[in-house]
């Protein structure tokens, strides 16, 4: 579809709405609703909030969330079986609420030098690293807490680049007149990274679908996603754990070594702070994931009294009196999973250590099919790989070791 400088109007888009945008979107490597804003009229007037796509559901009278406190209800599906157009809207809304598990709002705390440390005694609890509301259906575990980078391709076929460099090379060292400045290698893979499919499908008649509102079918479509957000992440645990073929695997630091006097099996406060000061400079653990019995270890390791937990302690200071300047005492966020490896922490430094790739346009052969009536089926589809970028960014501890 040919590129043009006239916006159009919720109406006229309305009236073209169609695989066409979507194909138009996937060449230029956006989503539906980022490439529509190409097409917005600003209206100044327009004090709704709503984005493009909104204003177009608005405009073909479908109301896709209830306000009952002013008895607004949300539409039914069928609304969206009424004409070619409408179809194709049900499409990108419904990959709308996808999104909304895949790729929600999920960002860092902030701390400020006069801060105490979370789950010290001065500020016993951690902070949320994003909103919370009602009805909210999100992973256990973010993706978005693993993956450093996203990198969108169109095709199903990625070499991936790595760092490559030892301590000489990253140094800033004084260099001698003509002599060699040292540097840092940036190579490509000579093995592609393996993309998989990740979807899900909803069965359901006709129906069973066109009386329920749209609301409710959200929260269908967001269950959906949860689990296929899960399955990534243990796609991850594997690469960060194996790594991808091409970047070389982490190194694996065993308790007993780290701390002589523990047993193994059983995770020691000596133990855990040692496995987080392997994290070199630049890198720190400010993520770290486990099985449920290795995290519970962890959550009730004490500082020698039975009676102050790590999580009511002061690591912020380590003490009274002393304040470290390496960044490791900062918070860690931890997860539990079936999914990692037993008696085993794998610690990564999230700013580092996994690429994501995804296909744009993977979706697009069943947005067709659904758009002119060859499927009733609700398939969601993702085509995504991953890469270690940098195996000094995953360390793993063996607490059975």
């Amino acid at each position: 579809m040919a590129e043009t400088n006239m916006k159009s109007s919720p109406a006229e888009l309305a009236e073209r709405f169609g695989p066409n945008l979507y194909r138009a979107a996937a060449e230029k490597g956006m989503t539906l609703t980022a490439y529509l804003n190409r097409f917005e009229n600003t209206d100044p007037n327009d004090k709704s909030g709503l984005d493009v796509f909104d204003r177009v559901l608005r405009h073909a009278g479908i109301v896709s969330n209830a306000v009952p406190e002013m008895g607004v209800w949300a539409s039914e599906y069928g609304e969206f079986d009424r004409s070619p157009q409408t179809r194709a809207m049900a499409a990108e809304w419904m990959l709308r609420q996808w999104r909304k598990v895949s790729h929600g709002n999920h960002q860092r705390s902030l701390l400020q030098h006069t801060d105490n440390v979370p789950g010290s005694w001065a500020r016993p609890y951690a902070d949320a690293m994003s909103g919370r509301w009602d009805q909210m259906v999100a992973p256990a575990i973010p993706l978005a807490a693993v993956v450093a980078v996203t990198t969108p391709i169109d095709n199903d076929t990625y070499r991936a680049a790595y760092l490559t460099s030892d301590a000489t090379q990253t140094r800033m060292v004084r260099v001698g007149e003509g002599a060699e400045i040292p540097r840092m290698k940036l190579v490509s893979s000579d093995r592609a990274i393996n993309l998989y499919k990740y979807a899900r499908v909803l069965e359901a008649t006709y129906e069973q679908l066109r009386r329920r509102r749209l609301d409710y079918v959200s929260l269908i479509i967001q269950r959906m996603a949860v689990q296929t957000e899960t399955d990534k992440v243990a796609t991850v645990l594997d690469v960060m754990v194996n790594g991808d073929g091409s970047s070389g695997t982490p190194t694996t630091h065993d308790l007993t070594t780290l701390d002589a006097a523990a047993s193994a099996g059983t995770l020691t406060l000596k133990g855990w702070l040692a496995f987080k000061m392997k994290f070199a400079n630049p890198y720190l653990i400010s993520g770290a994931l486990m099985q449920e019995a290795v995290a519970l270890q962890l959550a009730l390791l004490n500082t020698g009294s039975a009676n102050i937990p790590l999580i009511s302690a002061n690591l912020g200071n380590l003490g009274t009196s002393l304040t470290p300047i390496n960044q490791f005492a900062d918070a860690v966020r931890y997860g539990w999973t079936s999914d990692a490896p037993a008696l085993k922490i794998v610690g990564f430094d999230p700013r580092f250590a996994i690429e994501r790739v995804t296909e744009i346009g993977a979706d697009i052969s069943e947005i067709e099919r659904f758009t002119t009536k060859q499927t009733q089926t609700l398939t969601m589809s993702e085509v995504e790989g991953y890469a270690l970028m940098d195996v000094n960014a995953v360390e793993i501890l063996d607490v059975n070791a």
